[in-house]
């Protein structure tokens, strides 16, 4: 058995995708369709019975995160919401997850630079430098971090911060800041690596916070200081 792979079995390989009918039809339908719906089982998916026996109380309509990885942002906003729903009668109503999302982003990229900071000693192709300038600031996160967002930022309605393109298409966003705080990064070390204490390293951090900040608000808007809420409930009484 050769470790290569030999013309011979390419061409092998060839004749039996010239055989295969199967193949054929499954290429010209790939060529012209979704993938996913075509090796869907249609047939199955119309035996799903979304029927159930038990229903949550203070049912909202679904929210959306889009093409955007903050799926354990808006599980707990999900959460709080159907309690505010019960409690004000309400048919639709969302908490903003993109003021949610922003105060994420502030955190994550304060977090990253602090531990660009704190491994100043590490050389620069240290595999734990390369693992914290490889992601810095993703969608992602989990409870623990959720739990902390909420109670030093709390929350506010969606109608006080709405969604954007940048909030539902995160992935240029991400690159942006990505890029900026590697070029941080870089500053922070070469400024260690003259001799710049660590006051004046966190000087420079927040300078640097300060434009994320401005990043943040270009793509997701400004977080509001101060709201009036107000809103109609499903019998058309008026709240405040």
């Amino acid at each position: 058995m050769s470790s290569k792979i030999l013309l011979k079995t390419i061409k092998e390989y060839q004749k039996s995708i010239e055989e295969n009918a199967q193949i054929k039809l499954a290429r010209n339908a790939a060529a012209r369709g979704e993938i996913t719906d075509l090796a869907m089982d249609w047939e199955a998916f119309r035996r799903i019975d979304h029927t159930f026996s038990e229903m949550v109380s203070g049912q909202l309509e679904v929210t959306n995160q889009k093409s955007s990885g903050r799926c354990w942002g808006f599980a707990g906003l999900n959460l709080f919401r159907i309690y505010l729903g019960r409690k004000y009668n309400l048919k639709r109503f969302e908490f903003s997850q993109s003021y949610f999302m922003f105060w994420d982003k502030i955190e994550k990229a304060n977090y990253f630079l602090e531990n660009i900071i704190q491994t100043s000693v590490e050389p620069w192709n240290s595999r734990l430098i390369m693992y914290l300038l490889e992601n810095p600031i993703q969608d992602g996160g989990q409870w623990d971090m959720f739990v902390n967002l909420i109670r030093k930022y709390g929350v506010v309605p969606q109608t006080e911060m709405p969604e954007s393109f940048q909030s539902s298409k995160s992935m240029r966003m991400n690159r942006m800041i990505t890029r900026k705080l590697r070029e941080f990064a870089k500053s922070l070390r070469e400024a260690y690596n003259e001799g710049k204490n660590l006051t004046v390293l966190h000087r420079m951090k927040k300078e640097m916070l300060a434009v994320i900040y401005q990043m943040l608000v270009i793509h997701l808007g400004a977080p509001p200081v101060r709201f009036d809420w107000q809103v109609r409930d499903k019998d058309k009484k008026f709240h405040r």
